[in-house]
């Protein structure tokens, strides 16, 4: 039986900050390596972003603030810019860097040729955290560094963060990545196949959508599966082979 189902995110802890903390760095920020430019739907609710995102590539672009809920494609998109930019690029999780002290993660950072600061709400209970970003903000504005935000919400909306450092982040273009709509989640499941050399049919998508939840996260999840089951078995992805499965989600 294979099932889908959507990951509950493990609560962050309140920061302990140790000398040794500091000796483990340099940080191994970890990265998916499914997830690029290449492969990252643009749908037509994005395309302004996306020329954008060309223009920071091309030596050229602005800094940016992008808001919207888990799954829209902020940490996909932030993540794939990281790699097309390569060493040029500082990506920060801060889902991962949130337990160490700001001061190690943030040394040097005026270095790089852009940074990207993932799920920046995670802040909003941590005065340490703020403080930094805000003087940081201020450094690489003043050395012309872009730098690219992405939360669940927009500046104005994060009233727990510091009214100077969500002044700051109000300065840049923002822009919303709405969630996906059904039809743009059944273009996703298409062509991220296509992007692994598989075909999905309409009817094979709409079979998926009806019984797995309308999650991006969990439907490329299930993609992975799906991937795996008709490569050991030697065959195409059919609505047959997806009743074998019994693919379903137990919410639904």
């Amino acid at each position: 039986m294979l099932w889908v189902t959507t990951a509950v995110p493990k609560p962050i802890a309140a920061p302990e900050y140790e000398a040794s903390v500091v000796d483990q760095l340099p940080l191994k920020i970890p990265v998916d390596n499914d997830l690029s430019l290449d492969n990252f739907q643009p749908r037509p609710a994005l395309l302004e972003l996306l020329t954008e995102v060309d223009a920071l590539l091309g030596g050229t672009g602005q800094s940016l603030f992008l808001w919207g809920a888990t799954g829209a494609g902020k940490s996909h998109l932030l993540q794939g810019i990281s790699r097309a930019m390569g060493a040029r690029a500082l990506y920060l999780p801060m889902s991962e860097l949130y337990q160490y002290p700001p001061e190690a993660v943030l040394e040097g950072i005026v270095t790089c040729e852009a940074v990207l600061v993932d799920d920046i709400q995670l802040i909003a209970d941590s005065g340490v955290w703020q403080e930094a970003l805000f003087h940081n903000f201020n450094r690489l504005k003043a050395a012309g560094i872009p730098q690219l935000y992405s939360g669940l919400a927009p500046p104005a909306q994060m009233t727990k963060v510091l009214p100077d450092l969500r002044s700051r982040w109000g300065e840049l273009i923002i822009y919303h990545l709405p969630g996906f709509t059904e039809d743009e989640l059944g273009a996703l499941l298409q062509f991220r196949a296509s992007q692994r050399g598989l075909k999905l049919s309409s009817e094979v998508v709409q079979y998926i959508l009806s019984r797995a939840p309308r999650s991006s996260s969990a439907l490329m999840a299930l993609l992975d599966e799906l991937d795996h089951a008709a490569l050991a078995r030697g065959r195409p992805i059919t609505i047959p082979l997806l009743a074998e499965l019994r693919v379903w989600s137990p919410d639904r």
